[in-house]
């Protein structure tokens, strides 16, 4: 029993280290990613995607496309609106894949 202990033990310390080293990596790739935001210029909703396809709502900004996929019913009309009344929207993005956007802002000012 003694050295089934022992192995256990072992096997315990070495998945520690692994978690560690694990968690100490994600935290630098979070560090190294900056996030970006830009005001966009035009945008491509797509409301009604082709089947196994998802919906999506793909803004210019800087002369690039940047995609929000599956956004809710909500976001579609309030960026259809932004557009169509001269507000502001804003994609945000990280460095990591500056064409997936994490958010969209709209700005009424």
């Amino acid at each position: 029993m003694g050295q089934q202990q022992q192995v256990e033990q072992q096997v315990q310390q070495q998945l520690h280290q692994i978690q560690q080293v694990a968690v100490q990596h994600a935290q630098q790739q979070v560090q190294a990613q900056v996030l970006q935001a830009g005001i966009a210029d035009g945008y491509i909703d797509v409301v009604q995607p082709l089947p196994g396809q998802p919906s999506l709502i793909a803004l210019r900004i800087q002369g690039q496309f940047r995609i929000f996929a599956n956004p809710n019913a909500q976001t579609h009309d309030q960026v259809q609106e932004a557009f169509a009344f001269g507000h502001q929207v804003v994609g945000i993005w990280d460095s990591g894949s500056p064409q997936v956007l994490r958010s969209i802002q709209v700005r009424r000012i």
